[in-house]
């Protein structure tokens, strides 16, 4: 059992050490959740005043995650932790709240379901909340680097 998360709420069980940087993180979604994942950048999230950070979509055989652009690496990594902790938290399972994209919504991604999507300023329920406060933890072990054995002995 993770001890970085809280084992009353239910989670996909994936091992997240502290310097894990993010491609590990999502090697470890990927297979946890047996499908391939892949994060896009897509430029069409911030072409009006609702956009979004962030997606999560579904097809019958992979996850993706669009992001917004960022000029800042950090920013970029929290839009993308976000989704990620989506779905460390089972949110497809547990949050009926997805919808379908209709082909006028994202060339490209018609046979894709929206599982979650995160507005710029909007934080507006519970499984929202609970991602972004995951996001916060992984971003947190992903900088803390590992005591290492030298360390471990002389301090």
């Amino acid at each position: 059992m993770p001890h970085w998360i809280n084992p009353e709420v239910p989670h996909l069980p994936v091992e997240v050490d502290e310097g894990i940087t993010l491609d590990e993180l999502v090697t470890r979604i990927q297979d946890a959740r047996g499908r391939p994942l892949r994060i896009e950048e897509l430029a069409e999230l911030t072409e009006n005043d609702s956009a979004l950070c962030g997606l999560w979509l579904a097809t019958d055989d992979a996850d993706i995650i669009l992001h917004a652009p960022s000029e800042s690496p950090l920013h970029r990594n929290q839009f993308i932790l976000h989704e990620l902790a989506h779905m460390l938290l089972l949110h497809d399972r547990v949050d009926d709240t997805g919808g379908y994209l209709t082909p006028s919504v994202l060339s490209g991604f018609e046979n894709a379901t929206i599982i979650k999507a995160l507005g710029r300023d909007s934080i507006s329920d519970e499984y929202e909340f609970a991602a972004e406060r995951l996001a916060d933890v992984l971003a947190t072990r992903m900088r803390r680097r590992p005591v290492s054995k030298f360390s471990e002995i002389f301090g």
